[in-house]
């Protein structure tokens, strides 16, 4: 592998996993509110 293809793999790996914190790190701030009436539905 060269350089460049090096690069971009740690910028891609950066991103997917930077957002999959982020979106942990939101729904762990803001978690979602259970509705009672659905909790009975599949």
């Amino acid at each position: 592998m060269n350089t460049s293809a090096i690069i971009m793999l740690v910028i891609s790996i950066v991103f997917l996993w930077g957002g999959l914190i982020l979106s942990i790190l939101h729904l762990m701030r803001h978690p979602e509110e259970i509705d009672i009436n659905d909790q009975h539905r599949l």
